[in-house]
């Protein structure tokens, strides 16, 4: 039975940040140090003790509750030190789905500078809200997550 507003279908984002440091050093915090600029706010267990990125293919992106509990995000589908993440998901009825996810990070070297692109495609149950809600969520995570802490930090 198919509820109203909840159509099957693909949604896609493309967000770009720009952070005032070097590419090396971007993409280091990005798969290194994820635990340091993940926003609180983003976590959805409400005992969760890090959130951690295994940079290889097959890796996990996950939040840690300790006790072998925590949240999937995504399993790490292609890893190009320093320029390309690629990353696969699910979203459950609880944060917007059913719905598969895949998202692809490009580190772009700009004047000093890194061009941080974000492709995010959602294919499964979409509504008016899907977009809004993933481009506000991926400026977030980049902007006031990963951008704030790379910058705040020495290079």
């Amino acid at each position: 039975m198919q509820q109203a507003g909840s159509g099957v279908g693909m949604a896609r984002v493309e967000v770009e940040v720009t952070v005032g440091a070097p590419r090396e050093r971007v993409w280091r915090a990005l798969v290194e140090e994820a635990g340091q600029w993940w926003p609180k706010d983003f976590y959805v267990g409400q005992a969760a003790k890090g959130f951690l990125l295994e940079a290889r293919p097959g890796g996990r992106v996950y939040e840690d509750w300790g006790n072998d509990a925590g949240a999937l995000w995504y399993t790490v589908l292609v890893v190009e030190p320093p320029t390309v993440l690629e990353l696969a998901g699910h979203l459950t009825p609880a944060f917007g789905g059913p719905a598969t996810t895949t998202a692809r990070l490009t580190l772009t070297e700009q004047d000093g500078a890194t061009l941080v692109k974000v492709e995010d495609a959602i294919f499964g149950r979409v509504d008016e809200h899907t977009v809004p809600r993933l481009r506000e969520g991926w400026r977030a995570l980049m902007g006031r997550g990963l951008k704030a802490h790379v910058e705040r930090q020495a290079p």
